[in-house]
């Protein structure tokens, strides 16, 4: 029986289908850490496209001379109950540097003496070394009050961890979901610091995902024409899979699941073409049977908290405004900033707020008719779904 994972899969290579040129395009850019030649990366895509998985597979299969850590911002920002800070951050990285290296013993007890006497230097009053948590057997600061000393010894890490092998050329660093950095406290200034440092490394690539809109506030702050980077990240946008691939994806992949012509037309209007929907759908539907366009709705209208998860997660999230905003644009099929003004009431400052914050979160896009619209077909299609069926919608 095949099996089309709704989750990143423990084994990367038997379900990871397609992205040979995304993978081939990032490869060779960062095969340039070994000629000293740093590039840093901004990856955006849909929500369910696919780019943690690509990411990880292209971490997963770098060769030894690199490096590699990855580091979930979403997982911070649940643990801390929305909470995400610098210092937290900060922590983070650390620990995964740690976990990264500790991979290779004999790499590990190269390196682990050099480290360990930059995290001595960190003894001092401005922490208290009393936590749970250790790296290279030294505890890990609760921060007090100095929060440059430890992100200076943070950022200029990867470096100095290149420059105490021989035999390590790079250090490859990926920041997932890094739209969350926009609810720190400073995030321009925390985008700021780490282009300060990355500037003036030769062996670190940083790359940047999240699923937020290509005009959100915290993009244009990392790498926007005023912002941290100013345009010079190399900029990837992951595609949902074409007609033809999404074809090729369902007959290769799928339990046997076949489309009527017309059949197929609706699954890949509803899909878009986006993995994780193509994967809960053909889960859902009939094996061994020809599915035309009614089973195809049907099976959506019955499933759709299930084809639609992520979303509910999203929801719940959003604060009583942003989901008033979010169910107008549903309502009118997308706004003008007049009908918004008009139909909320709340401030210009506020509604500004809002917007942003709903780009940040990937949910609401600008488009060419100059309206807001709502970025994601399968939210549209449960908030519609749910109105129907429960006469309101979601709490």
């Amino acid at each position: 029986m095949n099996i089309m994972p709704s989750t990143i899969p423990k084994d990367f290579d038997k379900y990871f289908f397609n992205r040979k040129q995304d993978i081939a395009k990032i490869n060779a850019y960062l095969s340039m850490l070994e000629k000293d030649i740093p590039n840093q990366f901004l990856i955006t895509g849909y929500r369910g496209v696919g780019k943690t998985f690509l990411l990880k597979k292209i971490l997963k299969d770098q060769d030894k001379k690199f490096l590699t850590a990855y580091i979930d911002l979403s997982n911070i920002f649940a643990r801390e109950i929305s909470n995400l800070t610098e210092e937290e951050v900060m922590k983070e990285l650390l620990l995964t540097f740690k976990n990264s290296i500790s991979k290779d013993k004999t790499i590990y007890e190269q390196i682990k003496n050099n480290i360990a006497i930059f995290l001595k230097q960190l003894k001092i009053k401005d922490y208290d070394f009393n936590s749970n948590a250790d790296i290279f057997d030294i505890p890990l600061p609760i921060i007090k009050n100095n929060y440059n000393k430890l992100s200076k010894f943070v950022m200029e890490l990867p470096q100095k961890i290149v420059d105490s092998s021989d035999e390590i050329k790079g250090f490859i660093i990926v920041i997932d979901e890094f739209q969350l950095l926009g609810t720190i406290k400073s995030p321009e200034a925390f985008f700021w610091l780490i282009r300060s440092y990355s500037q003036q490394q030769f062996n670190v690539s940083y790359i940047f995902t999240g699923s937020v809109s290509k005009t959100s506030e915290v993009t244009e702050m990392l790498n926007g024409q005023t912002g941290a980077f100013g345009g010079r990240m190399i900029q990837i946008d992951i595609e949902p899979f074409s007609r033809e691939e999404t074809k090729r994806y369902v007959d290769e992949r799928s339990n046997n699941v076949k489309f009527s012509d017309k059949g197929f037309n609706q699954f890949y209007l509803c899909t878009k073409g986006i993995p994780i929907y193509i994967n809960t759908l053909c889960s859902i539907l009939p094996a061994n049977s020809v599915c035309d366009e009614n089973i195809i709705l049907e099976n959506i209208k019955l499933n759709i908290d299930h084809i639609a998860l992520m979303w509910i997660y999203v929801w719940g999230r959003l604060n009583a405004n942003e989901r008033e905003i979010v169910i107008l644009l549903n309502e009118n099929n997308g706004a003008n900033w007049t009908t918004l003004k008009n139909s909320l009431p709340y401030s210009t400052p506020t509604i500004s707020k809002y917007l942003d914050s709903l780009s940040n979160k990937g949910i609401v896009d600008y488009d060419f008719n100059k309206k807001y619209v709502i970025s994601d077909n399968m939210l549209k299609t449960w908030l519609s779904i749910k109105k129907e069926q429960n006469g309101r919608y979601p709490l």
